[in-house]
């Protein structure tokens, strides 16, 4: 079942805009959708809809072809239930438009939705970029009102009028650094991208079957082809679905979400990625990744965290042996074989990651040490308990290396970092086996196993 229009010659000034709606059983919440975008602002000849039914129990055919006269429509079908990125992918490849709008079955449209997400990439030239809508989250009573074909206002939506991300965008701190991890944020119930860029990175990651974070993942890799853009994304405040109520299995499909996230971990062993996979809030998890890219740029304008500026009977300790090296120039250290870095000097690679070691993934007690140059000075200190302890696992002994680097903590701020080698020792003693050295100015924390 096919109906699209033929199209003229499009501009950037009058393009097309492809929706991508992917359905999996659920027809009733599907055919509120589809009739949202019945009485969309924006000319039926200016947006297709490509909807792709993931081998539904109960096929959503019959709720489609009611609108085959009424939308510029195309249904696909997966034989077998695939997964959302597969089918996601496969409504891109079969549409046409230079702007792809992503929605849910279960996400029917404000009347303007689809013109703003347009018009808001003509403003822009259709440049790369990502334009995240709100998701307004229903109660019963709007029900009855999209099923007469209302929009839905403050009566039946009630005073909280909320999306998800509100409250963690509420502070004007949070709604300022948001961008700077922006694909902790995006999710593809309401989202548009260009369709360059989808074609450049190479859509959904189908290896993503199960629920959760296949989104994340697009928009982090978007995120990183563009270099890291601070511009790139924006919230579309009056680009507006209405999250429908369903039946979800919560207890099963975090269990699916936490492995889908053990794998973007090992896809992408780098620290942003590993900061989402830590337990907190998405707005702690940005700030995070920020003071953690933060500390890294201080690092290299500083001179700290070099390996190679450690005296050399320290650097003699570590050839040849099985360990973790985490500063800048780690990885020319010749290492055992079994060792590994995180040189964020070298790219990425089998033996060195980009990670900050508070979650790495590594089993237990693999390294004879675990040694760190200066870099745990710059962690939080909840995020330096979490490296302290994930290191005692992963490594039968801990080394914290406060190089000779002239820096005062003054010359950092607003960034914090540890000065005070002997509050550490106080603070820390209590649960480790704890010894200070030093060698040329070179201090070193030593932690030698857990006590008890």
């Amino acid at each position: 079942m096919t109906t699209t229009p033929e199209r003229n010659l499009v501009t950037a000034d009058d393009p097309l805009l492809t929706v991508v709606v992917p359905a999996y059983d659920n027809g009733h919440l599907l055919d509120m959708t589809l009739h949202s975008l019945t009485l969309q602002t924006l000319p039926r000849d200016r947006f297709e809809v490509i909807v792709v039914d993931d081998g539904s129990n109960v096929p959503v055919e019959p709720v489609v072809a009611r609108y085959v006269d009424r939308l510029p429509l195309t249904y696909l079908a997966n034989e077998v239930n695939r997964g959302r990125s597969v089918t996601r992918n496969r409504a891109i490849a079969a549409g046409r438009g230079e702007i792809v709008l992503f929605l849910d079955a279960d996400q029917p449209a404000h009347p303007t939705t689809l013109e703003r997400h347009r018009d808001f990439h003509v403003g822009r030239g259709l440049r790369p970029t990502v334009l995240l809508g709100r998701s307004l989250a229903l109660d019963w009573g709007a029900i009855d009102a999209l099923k007469r074909g209302e929009t839905p206002d403050h009566r039946v939506i009630g005073d909280y009028n909320e999306d998800i991300r509100d409250y963690l965008l509420f502070a004007p701190s949070r709604r300022r650094d948001w961008k700077r991890a922006p694909w902790i944020y995006g999710h593809t119930n309401n989202a548009s991208v260009d369709r360059a860029t989808l074609d450049a990175v190479g859509g959904f990651d189908e290896n993503l079957v199960t629920w959760g974070g296949e989104d994340n993942e697009l928009f982090y890799r978007i995120f990183h082809h563009h270099g890291d853009d601070i511009d790139l994304f924006h919230l579309g405040d009056e680009a507006i679905t209405y999250d429908l109520p369903h039946f979800r299995v919560m207890p099963m499909l975090m269990s699916q979400l936490t492995q889908n996230v053990r794998y973007l971990a090992q896809k992408h062993p780098r620290f942003d990625m590993e900061f989402f996979g830590y337990p907190g809030n998405w707005a702690n998890v940005v700030r995070r990744i920020m003071r953690f890219e933060d500390a890294l740029a201080a690092c290299e304008r500083h001179g700290l965290g070099r390996v190679d500026t450690l005296p050399a009977p320290l650097l003699a300790e570590l050839e040849d042996r099985d360990c973790l090296l985490i500063g800048y120039g780690a990885s020319k250290v010749r290492l055992g074989d079994g060792g590994r870095t995180f040189d964020y000097d070298a790219p990425l690679g089998e033996q060195n990651w980009h990670l900050a070691g508070v979650v790495t993934g590594l089993e237990d007690q693999r390294f004879e040490r675990v040694v760190s140059v200066d870099l745990w000075r710059l962690f939080a200190p909840e995020e330096l308990g979490a490296f302290l302890v994930e290191s005692v696992r992963i490594g039968r002994r801990v080394d914290l290396v406060r190089s000779a680097a002239p820096v005062t903590p003054a010359d950092l701020l607003p960034l914090q970092i540890v000065d005070d080698l002997e509050f550490i020792r106080i603070t820390i003693e209590p649960y480790f086996r704890v010894e200070v050295t030093e060698v040329e100015g070179t201090r070193t924390v030593s932690l030698l196993g857990p006590r008890g």
